[in-house]
C-alpha cells in the first residue's frame, strides 16, 4: 500500500516535470542587453539555444523562422541527452534585444570552444574561428583563446544572434573527446567593448608573466640543486627538491606554452596531459625529499607511492577511465601522499630533529589545501581546474618549495658556519665560487627569458599578417615585410569586399616586445570589424577611440588605409609616411600626404582623405618609415627623397620587382649591417 501510494506521487511528479521542460525546451525568451549591466558584468549566454542541424546560410537572417527548430545547450557535454541532436555541424539562433544606450555602439563578443564557428548578427558575418565545413576533411579547428569580436549594433534594437558551428571530432571519435575535452560544443558571453579588450590585453600578459616567470625560477632552482646534488651526492635531499622543482617548472612551462596552440588539438591535450603528470610526480619527490632528510634509508611506503604514481600515470594515457573515476583516484592519491608528509614531519617535530619546524610549517599549509581540494570534489563544489581550485594550487603549491628551500637555506647556512671554525680560508674561497655561479646561472636565465619573449612578440607579429594575397583581375599586389633584430609592430592587411572593392592597410606599432605586438593584434580584430566601412574616416576614428580605450598607455598605432575600386582610389592616414603614386601616363610620382596624428592618442582628429583616379599603368606604393629612416655607417639617413628616385627608376616595372630593387638599394646604404627597425612595402599596380 505504501509502495502504491509514493509511486503515484513520483508519477505526479514526474509528469510535470516533464511538462515543464517541454515548455522551457520550446519557448525561449529573447535575452536583454544593458549597456549598465555590461559595464558591471558580463553576460554569458549559456542558456538553451535555438538549434538545427545541418547547413543553410538562410538560417542566419533576421527574417527566418525558426520556431520548430530544437532548443539545446551549445556546450554539448556528453552527458546531456540533447547531444544526441548534435550531428557535427549546425546553426544555433539566440534572438537580443538591447536598450536604447546601446543603439550605434559595439560590445564585445567572447566564444570558447575547440571547433570551428562563424558569427552572424542579423544574417551578416562578424567574424569566424577556423573553417566550418559539412566536410571534416576541410574542417579547421581553431581555439579563440577568449579573443574579443566586436559586434557593432546598429538603430535596431532586435537582432538575431546566429552561430555556424561545426565540430566533426565531436562526433568521429567520441571516446576520444570525452575523455580528454569536457564538452563539444561553445561557450559565449557578452562584455563592454573597452573593459573586455583591457581585460584580454591584461589578462593575456599576466598569465604570460605569471607561468613563464614561476616556470623559469623553479627551473632555475632545479638546475642549482641538481649541480649541488653532483657535487655532493650525499645530501640525497638536493636531487630529491631539484626532481620537485623541475615538476613544478614542467607544470607551469606547459601551460604558457599550451596558450600559443590554436588549431591542433592533440598538441594542446599533450600540453595539458603533461602538465597533470609533471603533477602526479611531484609528490614522490615530495616524499623523496622528506624522507632523505629524516630517515637513512628509503620505507618501503615510498616505492608503494611510486607504483601507485606508475599506475595512475598510465591509466591516465593508456585507458578511458571515466572522469569521475579518475579524479577520485587522483585527489586519493593527492590526499594519501599529503598525509604520509604530514606523518613523517610529525614525528620528526615530536624527535626535535634540526630545523625540522621549518619544513613542518610548509607541510601543514599544503595538507590544508589539498585537504580543501578533496572537500571540493566531494561535495561537488567544483574542480581543481575551477578559479578557487588554482588560487589554491598557487598558495598550497608554492608553500613546499618556500618551506624547503628555507630548509636547506638553513642547512648551507649551518654547514657554512662550521666551516668557518675550522676552515676560513676554504669558505671564503667556496663561498666566492658559489656566487660566482649563481650570478651566471641567473643571467642566463634571464637571457634566456628575453630571447624567448623576443622571439613570441615576433611570432605574433607574423602569425597577424594574412596568409594569401588577394587575387583580382585588374590589380597585381606584392608585399615585402623584414623585422628587425628587436621586434617590431609593422603590419599590413587586405579585405576584398563583395563588390569588388580591396580595403588595405598598412601600420606601425609604436614601442617594440610584446606590447607591440598586442597593439598588431587588437589592429587585425578592428580591422577585420571595419574593414568592409566604406567611410574609411570613421573607421579611424573608431579605431582610435577603441584603442585609446585600452588605456595602453604611451602606445599608439599608426596606420594608413587604402580603398581601391572601379579605378578610383581613396585613402587616409595617421601618422604614416606619404604614399608614393606613380603616374605612367605622365611619368611621374605624386606625394599623397596626409598628416594626421597616431590612433589611440586623440579623439575625434581631423583626419585627412584624399580621393584620386587609378588608371591603368599607375602603381601605388605603401610603406612604413623602415627604409626612408634607415642609417648607413656615417649615421647619413635614407630619406624620403632617395626612396621617391628609386621608385621612379623601375615604377613601370611589376610589384615585385619594384620591392626587389627598393631591398637592394636598402642593403646597399646599410652595406650589409643589420637594420634598426622593420620595413615594409605594399605594391599595388592597376594592370
Amino acid at each position: 500500500m505504501i509502495f502504491k501510494r509514493y509511486s503515484k506521487i513520483l508519477l505526479f511528479f514526474f509528469i510535470v516535470f516533464t511538462l515543464v521542460y517541454r515548455v522551457n525546451a520550446t519557448e525561449i525568451k529573447p535575452v536583454r542587453l544593458y549597456a549598465d549591466s555590461l559595464k558591471e558584468r558580463s553576460v554569458t549566454l549559456s542558456l538553451p539555444w535555438k538549434y538545427h542541424p545541418g547547413d543553410n546560410p538562410e538560417w542566419a537572417l533576421l527574417s527566418f523562422d525558426d520556431s520548430d527548430w530544437d532548443t539545446i545547450r551549445t556546450e554539448l557535454r556528453y552527458d546531456d541527452k540533447s547531444f544526441e541532436k548534435w550531428k557535427g555541424i549546425g546553426w544555433f539562433r539566440r534572438e537580443i534585444i538591447i536598450d536604447s544606450a546601446l543603439i550605434n555602439k559595439p560590445v564585445a563578443l567572447i566564444i570558447s570552444h575547440f571547433g570551428a564557428s562563424e558569427i552572424y548578427l542579423n544574417g551578416e558575418l562578424v567574424h569566424k574561428f577556423g573553417r566550418v565545413s559539412a566536410n571534416s576533411d576541410s574542417e579547421e579547428v581553431y581555439l579563440p583563446r577568449r579573443i574579443p569580436v566586436v559586434l557593432q549594433f546598429n538603430t535596431d534594437t532586435v537582432y538575431v544572434l546566429a552561430i555556424r558551428y561545426s565540430n566533426h571530432k565531436s562526433i568521429a571519435d567520441k571516446d576520444w573527446y570525452n575523455k580528454w575535452l569536457s564538452y563539444a560544443g561553445f561557450k559565449l558571453t557578452l562584455r563592454d567593448i573597452n573593459d573586455s579588450f583591457f581585460s584580454f590585453i591584461q589578462s593575456e600578459g599576466l598569465a604570460q608573466a605569471v607561468n613563464m616567470g614561476i616556470a623559469a625560477i623553479f627551473l632555475s632552482l632545479s638546475v642549482l640543486y641538481i649541480l649541488l646534488f653532483f657535487f655532493y651526492s650525499m645530501k640525497r635531499e638536493n636531487l630529491y627538491y631539484s626532481l620537485f622543482t623541475f615538476f613544478i617548472s614542467i607544470t607551469f612551462a606547459s601551460g604558457m606554452l599550451g596558450r600559443f596552440i590554436n588549431s591542433n588539438l592533440g598538441l594542446f591535450i599533450g600540453l595539458r596531459l603533461f602538465s597533470t603528470l609533471a603533477i602526479i610526480w611531484v609528490f614522490p619527490a615530495y616524499l623523496g625529499f622528506l624522507y632523505s632528510i629524516f630517515y637513512k634509508k628509503m620505507p618501503k611506503q615510498f616505492w608503494g607511492f611510486i607504483i601507485f604514481a606508475v599506475l595512475l600515470s598510465t591509466g591516465m594515457i593508456f585507458f578511458n577511465i571515466s572522469d569521475d573515476l579518475m579524479q577520485g583516484f587522483y585527489l586519493g592519491y593527492m590526499i594519501l601522499t599529503s598525509l604520509e608528509g604530514l606523518r613523517t614531519i610529525i614525528v620528526a617535530i615530536k624527535q626535535n630533529r634540526e630545523h625540522s619546524w621549518v619544513i613542518g610549517a610548509g607541510v601543514i599549509v599544503f595538507f590544508i589545501f589539498i585537504v580543501t581540494l578533496f572537500v571540493i570534489g566531494l561535495l561537488g563544489m567544483g574542480n581543481i581546474n575551477s578559479l578557487i581550485g588554482i588560487i589554491l594550487f598557487f598558495i598550497g603549491i608554492l608553500s613546499l618549495p618556500l618551506s624547503m628551500s628555507i630548509y636547506l637555506a638553513r642547512d648551507i647556512a649551518s654547514t657554512n658556519k662550521n666551516l668557518i671554525k675550522q676552515l676560513e680560508t676554504v669558505k671564503e674561497l667556496s663561498k666566492k665560487e658559489l656566487e660566482q655561479k649563481l650570478r651566471a646561472q641567473k643571467a642566463e636565465a634571464e637571457n634566456e627569458r628575453k630571447t624567448k619573449e623576443l622571439e613570441e612578440a615576433r611570432q605574433l607579429q607574423l602569425s597577424m599578417l594574412p596568409k594569401e594575397l588577394p587575387e583580382l583581375p585588374n590589380l597585381d599586389i606584392a608585399v615585402y615585410m623584414k623585422t628587425a633584430t628587436e621586434v617590431g609592430g609593422d603590419y599590413y592587411d587586405f579585405h576584398l569586399g563583395n563588390d569588388g572593392t580591396l580595403t588595405c592597410v598598412i601600420g606601425d606599432a609604436t614601442g617594440h616586445g610584446l606590447k607591440a605586438g598586442t597593439m598588431v593584434t587588437a589592429t587585425k580584430s578592428l580591422f577585420n570589424t571595419y574593414a568592409s566601412n566604406d567611410d574609411i574616416i570613421k573607421t579611424l576614428h573608431d579605431f582610435s577611440h577603441a584603442i585609446k580605450g585600452m588605456k595602453m598607455h604611451l602606445l599608439s598605432m599608426c596606420l594608413s588605409i587604402v580603398k581601391i575600386k572601379d579605378g578610383k582610389l581613396k585613402i587616409t592616414a595617421a601618422g604614416m609616411p606619404p604614399a608614393l603614386l606613380y603616374r605612367t601616363r605622365e611619368k611621374r610620382v605624386e606625394e599623397l600626404i596626409l598628416k594626421g596624428m597616431p590612433l589611440g592618442t586623440f579623439d575625434n582628429f581631423p583626419y585627412q582623405l584624399k580621393e584620386t583616379d587609378f588608371n591603368s599603368g599607375d602603381t601605388l606604393l605603401l610603406l612604413s618609415d623602415g627604409l626612408p629612416e634607415l642609417f648607413n655607417e656615417n649615421m647619413e639617413m635614407f630619406g624620403y627623397e632617395r626612396v621617391t628616385e628609386e621608385f621612379v627608376r623601375v615604377a613601370g616595372k611589376s610589384p615585385d620587382e619594384i620591392i626587389a630593387h627598393l631591398k637592394e638599394a636598402g642593403s646597399r646604404w646599410i652595406n650589409g649591417t643589420d637594420p634598426g627597425d622593420d620595413m615594409t612595402f605594399v605594391v599595388i599596380k592597376v594592370k
